[in-house]
């Protein structure tokens, strides 16, 4: 099984993350090299998905090896996610190293396993 969540669980853990329920897509894309920087493509349907274009300007963070890119939009101010963010963190904290060891193989912790 690989540790996946199945399609609700991921469907209900974009909700909580999000606000809203998104199509689900995976693409494969090379690093490409831009000038001095590297670059990775964003597929038109992609594009259209987060609802950006040429120009837009977005956010890009990094989470352990992961880069997330999102629009900037000003429906939550930067400080105010920050903050709920981190209060989510500090109490769901535990929960997401357990999954994300779980992602990577190792065994759910007794607490955490479905009875």
């Amino acid at each position: 099984m690989g540790g996946r969540c199945d399609p609700p669980q991921a469907r209900f853990l974009t909700y909580l993350f999000y606000g809203r329920i998104t199509p689900r897509m995976t693409v494969h894309r090379r690093i490409t090299k831009v000038g001095g920087s590297l670059a990775v493509l964003i597929p038109r349907d992609v594009a259209e998905l987060m609802r950006v274009s040429e120009n837009a300007p977005v956010r890009l963070s990094v989470v352990g090896r992961q880069l997330v890119v999102e629009p900037e939009d000003d429906t939550i101010p930067e400080a105010s996610f920050q903050r709920a963010f981190a209060t989510v963190l500090r109490r769901y904290g535990p929960a997401f190293e357990a999954l994300a060891k779980h992602d990577q193989g190792h065994p759910l912790p007794a607490r955490m396993r479905r009875r």
